[in-house]
């Protein structure tokens, strides 16, 4: 019987909790009502930011959740830009006077909770993914260790070859 990937990644992937209904976001207001300029501005870059990084954690979890790893490099340069583009916007803020309502408050509070929902999805899925690498990683060294030992001594009792593991516990002559 042959596991798949996917299917470890699915082992050691934690419990998943029955569907709850999902919190009800906030709906965005078509028009802050005292919201300024520059306040509007950062309000609507963050907001994007957000939601853009909010995607990108949810098709990467996707992605490992499938057993397609092809793309874990790609997913990692495209979250690496999206923390620059939140750096930037964070910074923009700082440097501008913003006046935040109670809904615009109300609105990036959610905004932020969703997303720190989506972090820990995503975590729990490369978890797995790590928790599966490291258990196939164990069982290789320790086929590698048997086969190297087959043949390390004669029938009269002596060593034949030395085995020596690498600092990774791989056979360096393998």
């Amino acid at each position: 019987m042959s596991r798949r990937f996917k299917d470890l990644i699915r082992e050691f992937a934690p419990e998943r909790k029955p569907d709850a209904p999902a919190p009800e976001t906030a709906p965005e207001p078509a028009a802050p009502a005292l919201a300024d300029g520059p306040t509007a501005v950062v309000v609507t870059e963050f907001l994007d930011a957000i939601s853009a990084l909010t995607a990108l954690l949810d098709e990467e979890t996707a992605a490992v959740a499938a057993g397609d790893l092809a793309n874990l490099e790609v997913f990692a340069a495209r979250k690496r830009a999206m923390a620059e583009r939140l750096e930037g916007v964070v910074a923009q803020a700082r440097s501008t006077p913003l006046t935040l309502t109670d809904d615009l408050r109300a609105l990036l509070l959610d905004r932020i909770e969703a997303l720190d929902r989506t972090i820990a999805d995503n975590a729990a899925g490369l978890v797995a993914m790590r928790k599966a690498v490291l258990a196939i990683n164990r069982s290789l060294l320790t086929a590698l260790e048997k086969a190297a030992s087959d043949g390390l001594y004669a029938r009269c009792g002596q060593a034949v070859r030395p085995v020596e593991l690498s600092a990774s516990g791989l056979n360096a002559e393998l």
